[in-house]
């Protein structure tokens, strides 16, 4: 694959906890490589190191040993202001909790990362209201997240996630929380937005029927 071809690198990824005076070995030697547009699932059962897995490609986490590239940008020998500038220019997340700010309505939730790219205020509520009317929310856009339903709650967090224009979503079990049939609406429309967009995606998660639906299936 050349370098032209991919977004994310992960190379010899090793992770370690310290507990005491022992060390928990989480992931052991882990190399991978998503191309743009790629989506891929990362199965396997609770406590195999799935969501640290992703933790350490969206440089929340240092690995014990190994070296995390994004769009070819080797993060190792980055400071934290230098990572936190790639995430917020290269990754959008969705999470099983959606993490709305509560205080704020579904509007306000999308705006947010605009203006913390100092996009001005008329371009980020142009942008988030095109995005909250393709996730079905052009009704709701006033309402706070407790008003909202868990399904739609997502929709919102989707929407967010979209709105820096990401070339790779992170997402950790994004419809762990929600009933099948909602679960599976949400998944259809995260797929449909991230083909649509030619966004990445590395997903976490325990649905086999759902993973096996995405480019590529990674087991741990």
């Amino acid at each position: 694959m050349t370098s032209q071809n991919r977004i994310l690198v992960l190379n010899d990824i090793h992770m370690n906890f310290k507990t005491g005076d022992s060390s928990i070995k989480v992931l052991d030697s882990i190399s991978l490589e998503i191309k743009r547009g790629e989506s891929v699932a990362l199965v396997g059962a609770s406590g195999t190191g799935k969501s640290t897995l992703l933790q350490i490609a969206a440089l929340l986490e240092k690995p014990t040993r190994g070296d995390v590239l994004i769009n070819d940008i080797h993060s190792d020998s980055l400071n934290d202001d230098e990572k936190s500038e790639i995430r917020r220019n290269c990754l959008g997340f969705v999470y099983q909790s959606h993490n709305l700010l509560p205080e704020f309505s579904a509007l306000e939730n999308v705006i947010i990362p605009q203006l913390i790219k100092k996009i001005t205020m008329t371009s980020a509520k142009e942008k988030a209201l095109d995005l909250l009317e393709k996730v079905g929310l052009s009704h709701r856009l006033n309402h706070r997240p407790k008003q909202l339903s868990g399904g739609e709650q997502q929709r919102v967090a989707i929407a967010r996630c979209l709105i820096n224009d990401p070339l790779m979503i992170m997402a950790d079990e994004p419809t762990g929380n929600l009933d099948p049939k909602t679960a599976e609406s949400i998944f259809e429309l995260f797929l449909h937005l991230s083909l649509d967009m030619k966004i990445s995606v590395f997903m976490a998660t325990h649905n086999l029927d759902l993973a096996t639906r995405l480019d590529r299936v990674i087991s741990l």
